[in-house]
């Protein structure tokens, strides 16, 4: 859980302000200066950069590679892994490209990240960036709506989500027209059969992802991260593996597919939640840098959001975790009655401590029920803040819960913070007898269905099994 704003989320809002022709009125300069801007938003809203020798030198190659072969090798492209285990990839004006931690290691070879690549930056060299901020001038009431739907969502402040949708009229919020991404998958192949990739990775990373996306919504044609700004079908499907087909066709011999390379790099990485996000392990959340460990209560489903963490009982009662800034050293009392319920009634206040800490409850009554509210003190700047929601007629059971988790809320010793690990991603060579059954109970992670991940992870279809001696992904402690 950190302080970031879930792009993704509002990507599918944003897509029907595609724009339609060529004519652009941004140049390429006022391109380079739009990427260079808001390359350390990006970094910084997506979690900070993945910082690992042997992976960013291994992407960087891959990016020079294909930018050399791509239709404007003349553009200083520069690529950034993100540290969040979102599956996805996208483009600023100028250059600046990104792909996911998450998305390295859905990935099955380099040829499928040099296609994840090209169809990126061809974004760039094709200016579908610039034609749509051409179509969003005039747009402000749109832009508007966007930063009314981020404030909601994310408790953040106008300016500051102003600040995200100020680059052209949403050149990041956005999603592409499917010309659009017709034409980036084309493009993108083009340029992965002249740098001598095979050329029909891309087709098959496309199904990865689907497969994924469906994973991830428990089975249902869901978007999810890749495909809330990359539009999906089987059509598109088909239309990358027939320019596969064309291109391959043209290449003096066989495209490169680099599995052992691309498992070698990745092997170790980490997987799911980074320790500076908090890490989720099963009703348990562990964040390292705040020095903080809870669990929530039996029957809650955690889940570890953009901006906070949340967790849901199929009675509809809910709790929220998050941080807030606050006055240096304001008492978690003052906050919760000052900042927090400002203008509210409280009842049942109490300014009592857990775990040693200053803290502050209260209860507040609510259109739809009610909301238990705890502020704790998180240092100099900052309030830790748990909220327990219910709808009327629940109003037990939130008390409940929050009696629950003011019981399982504990601050840790340094000694027990820097135990905190992340999941890490691990290569395996198959032996005899092992299958996928045996092999996705050797799964961790947070994911209940362990042998559906070890699928997915691995592009292995329903019925696929495993020969010995091919290498696979697992999620490991």
């Amino acid at each position: 859980m950190m302080k970031r704003v879930k792009l993704i989320s509002v990507f599918c809002l944003a897509a029907t302000l595609s724009a339609c022709g060529g004519a652009t009125l941004m140049s390429e300069a006022e391109e380079a200066k739009i990427g260079a801007a808001q390359h350390p938003n990006i970094v910084r809203e997506y979690g900070g950069a993945y910082i690992d020798p042997k992976i960013n030198a291994y992407v960087e190659t891959v990016m020079a590679r294909i930018g050399r072969f791509s239709d404007r090798p003349d553009i200083d492209y520069r690529i950034t892994v993100l540290d969040t285990p979102m599956v996805n990839a996208f483009a600023l004006p100028g250059g600046y490209t990104y792909v996911t931690r998450g998305l390295l290691a859905l990935a099955d070879n380099e040829a499928e990240l040099a296609g994840v690549i090209g169809h990126e930056i061809a974004h760039v060299t094709a200016r579908h960036g610039a034609r749509r901020q051409t179509a969003a001038v005039g747009t402000a009431v749109v832009a508007g709506v966007l930063g009314a739907v981020l404030n909601a969502r994310t408790g953040l402040s106008g300016r500051a989500t102003g600040d995200l949708l100020n680059v052209g009229g949403s050149a990041i919020l956005a999603g592409y027209s499917r010309d659009n991404e017709y034409e980036a998958d084309n493009l993108g192949i083009k340029a992965m059969a002249r740098a001598g990739y095979e050329p029909h990775a891309q087709g098959e990373l496309l199904t990865s992802l689907a497969a994924f996306s469906k994973f991830q919504s428990g089975g249902q044609e869901a978007s999810a991260n890749w495909f809330s700004s990359h539009p999906n079908n089987e059509a598109r499907i088909a239309k990358a593996r027939q320019k596969a087909d064309s291109a391959g066709k043209k290449m003096p011999t066989p495209g490169q597919i680099g599995t052992d390379r691309h498992l070698q790099m990745i092997d170790g990485m980490v997987y799911g939640d980074s320790a500076r996000a908090g890490i989720m392990r099963g009703r348990r959340y562990e964040h390292a840098a705040l020095a903080l460990r809870f669990d929530v209560p039996r029957g809650f489903k955690l889940n570890n959001g953009q901006t906070r963490v949340t967790a849901k009982h199929d009675n509809d009662v809910q709790i929220i975790f998050d941080l807030d800034a606050r006055i240096a050293n304001e008492a978690p009392a003052a906050y919760l009655r000052g900042t927090w319920a400002t203008g509210q009634r409280l009842s049942g206040f109490q300014d009592l401590k857990i775990d040693g800490r200053q803290a502050a409850l209260g209860t507040l009554k609510t259109q739809n029920g009610i909301a238990v509210l705890l502020a704790i003190d998180g240092g100099e700047k900052q309030i830790m803040r748990f909220g327990v929601l219910a709808p009327r007629g629940r109003e037990s059971d939130a008390e409940a819960a929050m009696a629950s988790l003011r019981r399982a809320i504990d601050f840790l010793t340094p000694r027990q913070a820097g135990a905190i690990r992340p999941y890490r991603l691990r290569v395996v060579t198959v032996k005899e007898g092992e299958s996928v059954a045996s092999l996705g109970r050797r799964m961790r992670g947070p994911a209940a269905d362990k042998e559906g991940l070890f699928r997915v992870l691995n592009g292995l279809g329903q019925n696929d099994t495993l020969a010995a001696g091919s290498r696979v992904k697992l999620v490991s402690d």
